[in-house]
């Protein structure tokens, strides 16, 4: 009896473990949403809509701006791109975020396009522990010259 008693106790603490660390680590679809995003470096904030792209990378764009008018009234675009083909671009047609690959428990090796500035950064995240939320890390070059945000799940 205490051979018996002693495997399933083992055998129920094993599944409880695996099952517990697949609910901490959860799946790479886990960011797949809609995020508010307040700016770290301005007072403009942005809704990005996070999805899996068809070559299985993670990419957001831009679904909401805090700010879609320039002072005059006109729509904002995409003015500041290296890429004059590009700067008359809208918000809506901006894929802000890009190569975000799952590994580990964590979204790593994307890039996010700032319009503000016209630059690209480096970028990867992890949800925050019992929330939706993500905690994102923007870089430049490595992820130790950066900033963290926090995305909030809508």
């Amino acid at each position: 009896m205490k051979p018996k008693l002693l495997f399933a106790l083992l055998l129920g603490w094993l599944t409880y473990g695996a099952a517990n660390a697949q609910e901490q680590k959860g799946t790479a679809d886990d960011i797949c949403g809609t995020y508010y995003v307040e700016s770290p470096v301005s007072d403009d904030a942005v809704k990005i809509q996070i999805y899996r792209a068809t070559n299985g990378k993670y990419q957001g764009r831009f679904v909401w701006l805090s700010q879609p008018n320039n002072p005059d009234g006109t729509p904002r675009t995409d003015i500041n791109n290296p890429d004059p083909k590009k700067r008359n671009r809208t918000a809506d047609q901006i894929v802000a975020v890009w190569g975000l690959t799952y590994k580990d428990g964590e979204w790593v090796d994307g890039s996010i396009y700032d319009p503000t500035s016209g630059k690209t950064y480096g970028i990867k995240g992890k949800r925050i522990k019992g929330s939706r939320n993500m905690e994102m890390r923007y870089y430049w070059k490595r992820p130790v010259m950066g900033l963290n945000t926090t995305w909030k799940r809508l």
